[in-house]
């Protein structure tokens, strides 16, 4: 049974334009990518539950941002430094103003450490902790097997890691 179109617009959306949107730098191309998804969905549905739409959704929305890409002849880089969508909101249980300060100050932090991240391992950190997509369905969107996902995220994560404890 296909999910409804708010069911798939309110599980989807959001991670899919995020994603669109670090692909191809722009928000109006992201949305005409998601939306263009969204439409190819309704026209030939895959057959499956709504959690096990995400390989498919993600896949068709990245080939989407690729042929805009090679239709305008352009080759937009990745906007590394927004690599990740991560909370902004300070939780009012932070101790301390000085607490909420440092927390923002290690987000911005990380943010330009993923910006050092190649490309690949960009791109599946977004979909690990952006999208929150297992290892098996980034695997299907991405082509990869889900051991190379798993030994690239925990090469992504060693990284950032390092480089956040080496710049404290």
């Amino acid at each position: 049974m296909n999910p409804s179109a708010s069911e798939l617009l309110d599980r989807f959306e959001r991670p899919l334009l995020a994603f669109a949107r670090h692909h191809s730098g722009d928000l109006e191309t992201a949305r005409d990518a998601v939306q263009d998804t969204f439409l190819r969905y309704f026209k030939a549905p895959p057959a499956g539950e709504l959690e096990g739409l995400a390989p498919w959704l993600f896949t068709v929305c990245r080939r989407v941002i690729i042929d805009h890409q090679r239709k305008y002849h352009r080759i937009v880089p990745m906007n590394a430094a927004a690599a990740l969508t991560f909370d902004n909101h300070i939780d009012d249980t932070t101790a301390s103003p000085a607490a909420a300060l440092e927390e923002k100050d290690d987000t911005h932090r990380l943010r330009g450490l993923v910006k050092c991240l190649p490309d690949r391992q960009r791109e599946l950190v977004r979909l690990k902790f952006e999208a929150g997509l297992s290892y098996r369905d980034i695997a299907a969107a991405t082509g990869l097997t889900v051991s190379n996902v798993g030994t690239l995220l925990h090469h992504a994560v060693q990284s950032l890691r390092e480089q956040f404890h080496a710049t404290a």
